[in-house]
Parts: C-alpha cells; sequence; structure tokens
C-alpha cells in the first residue's frame, strides 16, 4: 500500500523569518479522505507544494512507499506517484472532460484505446459519467 508519510517537516521562504510551514507530522494512504484546513496564510498551499514535489522540506522528510522524495526522480514521482489539482487548473478548453483526462495518460504512453476506459471508471469514480 503506497504512503505518503511527513517527519518533521518544516519550510521556510528564502529571507523569511518565520516558517511557513513547522515541523508537520503525518502519514496519508490510499482510499482515504484527508483535508488540509487552516486560515489564508498558514502554510496549506506550502504543504501540499511540498507533498507534491515542487518544493522540498527546508528540514524533515516526506517519504513516498519508506523512500525519501528528495533521492527520488522528481518528475517521475509527480508523473507516476502523485496528483495534484490545483485551484486555477487550467484544462484544454477545446477538449472535452474526458479527453482532458485522457491526455496525460497518452503522453506517458498510454495507447488511445486502453486509455479511454481507463478515464471513464476515473470519471466515474468521483461522480462524472457524462463527459461535455
Amino acid at each position: 500500500m503506497s504512503t505518503l508519510t511527513l517527519t518533521n517537516v518544516s519550510y521556510t521562504y528564502r529571507g523569511a523569518k518565520k516558517p511557513a510551514v513547522s515541523n508537520v507530522n503525518c502519514s496519508f494512504e490510499p482510499g482515504r479522505l484527508y483535508a488540509i484546513i487552516g486560515p489564508s496564510g498558514s502554510g496549506k498551499s506550502t504543504l501540499l507544494s511540498m507533498m507534491a514535489g515542487l518544493d522540498l522540506p527546508t528540514e524533515g522528510t516526506i517519504a513516498f512507499d519508506g523512500q525519501s522524495i528528495a533521492d527520488m526522480d522528481l518528475d517521475r514521482y509527480r508523473r507516476e506517484c502523485i496528483a495534484m489539482i490545483f485551484q486555477m487548473f487550467h484544462l484544454f478548453p477545446l477538449l472535452t472532460v474526458l479527453e482532458n483526462v485522457c491526455y496525460p495518460m497518452e503522453l506517458c504512453g498510454v495507447k488511445p484505446a486502453d486509455a479511454k476506459p481507463h478515464a471513464e471508471r476515473l470519471l466515474k469514480s468521483v461522480g462524472i459519467t457524462k463527459s461535455r
């Protein structure tokens, strides 16, 4: 079972006097729903950016399946192990929902004939049964 574990994770922006994230310890398992909540400026986006491998902690460790993401090929980690939907998600406006889901799979070498049924299952799992 894939697990994402944060151990004593902190992040301080260059030139900042105080950390944006300080000493976070938690684990995330597949199939469970988690919420990261807090007021504006509390470090939620910074924490998610580190978990997605867009930034690395200035202190502590983020591990996926027991391996520090700092020691991984981060492009591969982001492509194959983790996903993040941004607030401004910028879908391709001329593609359908289904085509937007298929596109990254095809970039990774999945044949269109295999990508489509997989994308349909994924969309159905989040309650989208008709793609426009």
